[in-house]
């Protein structure tokens, strides 16, 4: 009995680990694309406020 509750905690703590780490994964892939763009077009997106 309590090792198919522990089971139950690990698949739990499995799913939320992963969980985490794609939405850490999409937040870092937006991130360094966010970074790519403004350096390709900084000075064009600048250029549309000054």
């Amino acid at each position: 009995m309590s090792t198919e509750t522990s089971s139950g905690i690990g698949d739990e703590e499995r799913q939320m680990a992963r969980t985490t780490a794609i939405g850490l994964g999409i937040w870092l892939a937006l991130t360094i694309a966010a970074v790519v763009l403004l350096l390709l077009f900084g000075d064009a997106i600048s250029s549309l406020f000054v």
